[in-house]
């Protein structure tokens, strides 16, 4: 992004339900933020993750805070907490996921990836889940890899009973799964199925009631979400019983978690040179080529 650099402040409202909008006690750090890019602040009702990250000059280090708010254009920027950066050039684990200290860009959907003329979503995505899916216990408690921790209300505030559900879980359909029999109503959901079954998802974060979430694009280049419902013509977050939302709970009440998925595993998979996939079976897809 072409912009100037702005000052990303403390603040502590979090999800109290208070704004998030007023500069707090110090800077934690800059990242250019284009002068009219506003991310709305919170409310009683309304405390949305809004994981930020930001590219800096050096085109390699991405800095990331959570929750990142902007209510004004112009305006000075905040953050509850500021993660550590990352280079783009390494695994890209770390970020700026509260619940999961999972990364802030790694998994979401990008702008121009779930619209008609875009080809498949050929990377791993995240999701959030409540917290009354995911289960407390465990070694480390209520959190396994790649997560490096859980939230701060856990693990009393994790009620689950699936000991391989955690924070941090990798899901995915089985491949066993034939996606054109599963009778999808909607073009968007037989995509993301798709992807679902050949690339999984990561649990990053949890929705603080009883629903789910897909991480998604907001930023100065547009909005997912609004990009979504133009194309399709009908929104992304919707209510029970339409088409998109009945695909959506056919392809969340069928995940399955790949409990052989850790770190060590990982670890040999990477050195694989493209042998192995997520979980250490044989890849579904071929492996993206190197970053240059």
């Amino acid at each position: 992004i072409n912009a100037e650099y702005g000052e990303v402040w403390h603040n502590s409202d979090g999800w109290s339900g208070k704004s998030r909008c007023e500069p707090e006690v110090r800077v934690l750090y800059t990242c250019p933020i284009p002068h009219d890019f506003i991310v709305p602040g919170a409310s009683p009702h309304n405390t949305p993750n809004y994981a930020g990250a930001c590219l800096l000059k050096d085109n390699v280090t991405i800095a990331q805070g959570n929750p990142f708010t902007r209510c004004t254009a112009g305006g000075p920027a905040t953050v509850l907490a500021h993660y550590p950066s990352v280079d783009i050039r390494t695994d890209g684990i770390v970020g700026a996921h509260g619940g999961s200290a999972l990364s802030s860009i790694g998994g979401t959907i990008r702008l121009g990836e779930l619209v008609p003329s875009a080809p498949l979503i050929r990377h791993a995505l995240k999701i959030n889940l409540d917290a009354s899916n995911l289960y407390p216990g465990g070694d480390p408690i209520a959190y396994r890899w790649p997560a490096s921790k859980a939230d701060s209300c856990a693990p009393g505030c994790y009620t689950g009973t699936n000991p391989a559900l955690k924070m941090g879980s990798f899901l995915a359909l089985n491949s066993s799964f034939d996606i054109d029999k599963m009778a999808f109503e909607t073009e968007p959901g037989k995509r993301l199925a798709w992807t679902f079954q050949n690339y999984g998802a990561y649990i990053v974060s949890v929705t603080g009631w009883s629903v789910y979430a897909i991480e998604t694009e907001m930023s100065p280049d547009g909005v997912v979400t609004q990009e979504f419902e133009k194309a399709w013509g009908f929104a992304f977050e919707s209510i029970k019983d339409t088409p998109w939302a009945r695909d959506m709970d056919k392809i969340f009440l069928s995940l399955s978690v790949v409990d052989s998925w850790n770190d060590s595993i990982w670890k040999q998979v990477v050195n694989s040179n493209g042998s192995l996939g997520s979980g250490g079976g044989a890849p579904l897809q071929p492996w993206a080529p190197p970053l240059n």
